[in-house]
């Protein structure tokens, strides 16, 4: 599945095309997909305002409405839009009036760079805002409905207060306690309830409970009802909040078996240690305790390295006996004050309770080192296995128990990728790339130079009977490790190298030999070859093109050449000239990310190129009925040019039809192939 870019609605005010354009080429660089739309001050504004949902303003200082003005009609309509101004040149008396006026950020206009990294980092905040309010919705929903199951509940449960006050009972444990109404017990101490001969005892439990309520307790009481009757209970106390305040929970098992049953379910029967239930609880637990107390801790994940083979070979039983063996080791190493639970069928986990990793390190080599020395004997053999340890941090950082639990096994797992044996210990640390670990522009040039370079081929198809075969041509760099570099990691310093020019004629060059190659094998396929805006005002590239089109005696009907709807906007007399001169070699040009900028209308018109893709985010949003609309007036004025549309990102049957019916003539995405190394879509050759 193709990653799917996240829409960008932009609206601008006072921003002319020739700044917004290199803003709108570096954010497609970055995966966004920005739809911007210009607005005058006055109706045209408060109608945008109105009918829907903005992510970001870029707002032309100086321009009408004035920006305190602006501030005010977003307050009127009770907008969360993120304002960012920009400014004639970096005098700092700019930023200090924009800022005043209630601006979130003020640039220089001429610093592209600049403004992306301050919109991507609004539109963090303000997805962060976003989320908080939904989930401020979801806990009124959730508190709402835990109310109503507290309610009705057959568990027994109360809320206390800082004071050990009762605050609420529901009906079943006001039930065994012996009163008919919550207001009875409301703001009586917990003391009353318990006789005499346990005060001290209870005295103690609460003091030892506030020193460190983030971890649950229990105690076994002796309670007293109002007509002086007693029974044994067993009480558990845990942090807690009711109605949006911090309070003490208690949990009230009058019978002493829902103890048994629950230490039960919390144990797994193989090995007698704890199991993965117990474990996520007292995850949650540690992670509360780093949040509230700046307690960190480790998280040691421990994985049998061969423990399939073993099974195999042994079978279950045998396994079974590994396993044990395995978990009397780690009982061994393991001193009781940290968690040792079975994660699944191979894996242990250690919640060890303490923030130093180096520690974590030390005990998670001499878990390594007991396992690898250790024979156990099954089914009358000798076996011998080793572990793969992956240790992570829990801190007030951590996302979830879930994102722990996944981090230290990607840690174990990366112990496994580096030597097949495994038998290791690898501590996570987060990958931080700094520019000059980075892809340099001196890399670029010498991947060109030593051909670290290479193509994909992803299939173009008709939706309209066409029996050509077309492909899109892909690039991708080979880094040092071998692993392929997507071009979304070096597009933005492309835009800004002439290096950008070198790899185009590179791309161009090996797409023509790769192409003359199967048209020789009888395959007469088609290629759309992306070019970036820096090849666009190159004088020499059309004869460079027609030299090599000759030289491979490649026709040039073969040949389609594709440029952003921004690099056409920004660069329009050149992207005129080219196109022009493409139709002498017989080539095609054609526009991509088409609809995703304020001059599509103007590129469309100057430009007469055959080929029109859209931009992907359209295609998208498809799927929702409410887009379609937006979708026809889109498509509408190309239908009427007779341009041959190109759907791209199609990832579902669920597009089909309404492309179809629109009038789309191609269709591209990972549904139908994803990018290869050959053009040998089975499609096309059983055409």
């Amino acid at each position: 599945m193709q990653k799917l870019r996240q829409s960008l609605q932009l609206l601008l005010i006072g921003v002319s095309s020739d700044r917004s354009e290199p803003i709108m080429s570096l954010l497609r660089s970055s995966r966004l997909a920005p739809r911007a739309v210009l607005v005058e001050a006055g109706e045209p504004l408060e109608q945008a305002l109105q009918a829907q949902q903005w992510d970001l303003i870029l707002y032309q200082l100086g321009s009408e409405p004035g920006l305190e003005d602006l501030g005010k009609r977003l307050n009127h309509h009770n907008k969360d839009i993120p304002v960012i101004a920009l400014a004639e040149n970096s005098d700092p008396q700019h930023r200090i009036e924009g800022l005043k006026l209630k601006a979130n950020e003020v640039i220089p206009a001429d610093q592209a760079e600049m403004a992306v990294m301050v919109i991507r980092r609004e539109l963090y905040q303000l997805e962060s805002r976003r989320r908080r309010r939904i989930a401020e919705f979801h806990l009124m929903e959730t508190e709402k409905r835990c109310r109503e199951l507290l309610h009705t509940s057959s568990e027994q449960i109360g809320f206390l207060n800082r004071n050990n006050e009762f605050i609420y009972l529901n009906p079943s444990l006001l039930k065994i306690l012996g009163f008919e109404q919550n207001k009875e017990t409301l703001g009586i101490e917990l003391k009353s309830l318990v006789t005499a001969d346990d005060q001290t005892k209870l005295a103690d439990f609460l003091t030892g409970y506030h020193a460190d309520d983030s971890v649950s307790k229990e105690i076994e009481l002796t309670l007293e009802r109002p007509d002086g009757t007693n029974f044994n209970a067993n009480l558990v106390l845990s942090q807690s909040r009711f109605e949006r305040t911090l309070c003490t929970q208690l949990h009230l098992d009058a019978q002493g078996e829902d103890a048994f049953i629950e230490a039960m379910a919390e144990q797994d029967l193989v090995t007698g240690l704890k199991n993965q239930f117990y474990l996520a609880k007292r995850l949650d637990q540690s992670l509360q305790s780093a949040v509230r107390t700046g307690q960190d801790a480790n998280l040691i994940y421990i994985s049998l390295d061969n423990f399939s083979a073993i099974k195999a070979e042994l079978g279950v039983n045998g396994a079974d006996t590994i396993v044990r063996d395995t978990a009397q080791l780690l009982t061994e190493q393991v001193n009781h004050a940290h968690v040792l639970c079975r994660y699944n069928l191979d894996a242990f986990v250690v919640i060890f309770g303490d923030p130093e990793t180096d520690k974590a390190r030390t005990l998670a080599e001499g878990i390594r080192k007991a396992i690898e020395n250790n024979l156990s004997e099954a089914a009358g053999a000798q076996i011998q296995t080793t572990c793969s340890i992956g240790i992570t941090p829990i801190n007030a950082d951590s996302a979830s128990s879930q994102e722990v639990l996944r981090l230290a096994q990607v840690a174990s797992e990366s112990v496994r990728s580096k030597s097949s044996k495994g038998n290791g210990v690898n501590v996570y640390i987060p990958e931080e790339k700094s520019e000059e670990e980075g892809l340099s522009v001196k890399k670029l040039r010498q991947a060109i130079k030593d051909n670290n370079l290479k193509l994909l081929f992803q299939p173009v198809v008709s939706l309209q009977g066409a029996t050509d075969a077309v492909y899109e041509v892909l690039l991708r760099l080979i880094d040092k490790d071998k692993h392929e570099v997507s071009p979304n990691m070096f597009l933005t310093m492309l835009d800004h190298a002439e290096v950008s020019t070198e790899l185009d004629r590179w791309v161009i060059a090996e797409s023509i030999r790769q192409l003359a190659e199967e048209h020789k094998k009888g395959n007469h396929n088609r290629l759309f070859i992306n070019l970036t805006g820096r090849s666009l005002e190159d004088p020499r590239l059309l004869t460079w093109i027609r030299d090599q089109l000759k030289e491979s005696q490649v026709p040039g009907d073969s040949l389609i050449f594709q440029f952003s709807e921004s690099d056409a906007s920004s660069y329009l007399k050149y992207a005129n000239i080219f196109t022009q001169g493409l139709t002498q070699l017989h080539a095609r040009a054609c526009i991509k990310h088409y609809g995703s900028s304020i001059d599509s209308e103007n590129v469309l018109r100057h430009i007469p190129a055959q080929y029109i893709k859209l931009d992907g985010s359209f295609v998208q949003e498809l799927s929702s009925p409410d887009k379609h609309e937006a979708f026809d007036k889109l498509i509408e004025p190309l239908r009427l040019g007779e341009k041959t549309i190109v759907a791209p990102l199609v990832e579902g049957t669920n597009v089909m039809s309404k492309l179809f019916l629109s009038g789309v003539q191609y269709i591209q995405g990972y549904y139908l192939q994803a990018p290869r190394e050959k053009m040998d879509y089975d499609f096309f050759a059983d055409r």
